[in-house]
């Protein structure tokens, strides 16, 4: 069906496009339930309680900063999935990682012992790993832990908004993953970072430096890959991603858990294809952007995620953007971009694996972490 829609949105495009009237469109979208709620929005943002919450996260900050202003070294615990910093390597940035599962932090059973290893230290996680914890477990070991910095990266704050208020309330250092006006989070923390994205978190350094790059140079396939969960409450997405199987199978809907296969296969399958097709959820800009190009694919993303990929000082070559018109009829960008990586070749390949696992592998992600969050509290590298 939903195929059916957009073959009839096609045709209706190409009829009527040159006659539409935006001025009509516009007036009554700004007068529409959707702009309504969102000026609620602000309203209700202005509220007194995001200062006070705000005072006290600063109050805590000068004092954890004054606390570490004489550290000449910190320890670093990272709080780990097999999906969330669960490929990092030991050490990173000078700096021995102590990598900590999501039981042991959810186990009371020997809290004495996980107070002394964490007090006094980094303890950095993500959004996906402070939901499966929880909020009033993480919370009481937060008051136990007054000199520990948490720093939290929100791999979703551009659609998980209940979970993303309450991450920028704990965290000593919020830090969103996607390009979002952040207003609430803002309005709550006074320790924001940006610019930090989630990075290409699939594979070890370990893996690639001995086992990918074996590959990166194998016959690839002219067919665009993007294989997806399905997720209900994305329409537009599951339209458009419906509408690409039609002409390019490779771009579809899968049930079996990716995360579970070895990472030799999923290697062998990011390397076999020369183009890469990114649906984002709304505004974000995937890890599989990153795994694309650390396989030394190109990725294609959506026009308007161009801006925040500039911001990363990602070189345009590396990547093609398409518009609305290219998902209805996706041919012409395909076969221009697989020319562009034929025109590359080998030398393209390599420049953009290798580019990409220097700045944005999740070793040098979690580098960044480290490295901004000691910048801020003023602790020596």
């Amino acid at each position: 069906m939903q195929y059916i829609f957009y073959q009839k949105l096609k045709i209706e495009i190409y009829s009527r496009f040159i006659m539409t009237n935006f001025s009509d469109i516009s007036i009554q979208l700004s007068q529409s339930g959707f702009v309504r709620h969102s000026l609620k929005s602000l309203e209700e943002i202005e509220a007194e309680i995001f200062f006070s919450i705000a005072c006290n996260k600063d109050q805590i900050y000068r004092k954890k900063k004054g606390l570490f202003n004489q550290v000449n070294d910190i320890r670093v615990n990272v709080i780990a999935n097999n999906t969330n910093f669960g490929n990092i390597s030991p050490k990173i940035s000078g700096k021995n990682i102590k990598i900590l599962s999501v039981e042991d932090i959810k186990s009371d059973v020997n809290d004495i012992q996980l107070a002394e290893l964490l007090n006094r230290s980094l303890v950095i996680s993500t959004s996906n790993i402070f939901a499966e914890i929880g909020t009033v477990r993480l919370g009481d070991l937060a008051s136990k832990l007054p000199n520990t910095i948490f720093v939290i990266h929100d791999y979703d704050n551009h659609h998980w908004i209940n979970n993303n208020i309450q991450v920028a309330i704990f965290a000593d250092v919020y830090v969103p993953a996607h390009q979002s006006e952040n207003l609430m989070s803002s309005k709550v923390n006074p320790n924001i970072l940006g610019g930090i994205p989630c990075g290409s978190n699939q594979w070890s350094m370990d893996f690639i430096l001995n086992t990918g790059n074996l590959n990166l140079l194998s016959q690839r396939s002219n067919m665009p890959l993007g294989k997806y969960f399905f997720y209900e409450k994305f329409l537009h997405r599951n339209k458009t991603i419906n509408t690409l199987t039609q002409t390019y199978p490779q771009i579809a809907f899968v049930k079996q858990d990716f995360h579970a296969l070895s990472p030799e296969i999923k290697w062998k399958e990011w390397s076999g294809h020369k183009l890469h097709w990114i649906s984002p959820v709304l505004n974000d800009l995937p890890i599989r952007f990153f795994d694309a190009l650390i396989t030394g694919g190109i990725p294609l993303i959506p026009s308007g995620l161009k801006p925040f990929v500039e911001s990363l000082q990602i070189p345009e070559a590396f990547y093609a953007t398409y518009g609305p018109l290219d998902i209805l009829n996706p041919s012409e960008l395909i076969d221009a971009q697989n020319s562009k990586f034929d025109r590359l070749g080998a030398p393209g390949v390599l420049e953009r694996h290798r580019f990409t696992l220097k700045h944005f592998h999740i070793d040098a992600i979690l580098e960044k972490l480290i490295v901004r969050t000691l910048e801020l509290y003023g602790i020596a590298p």
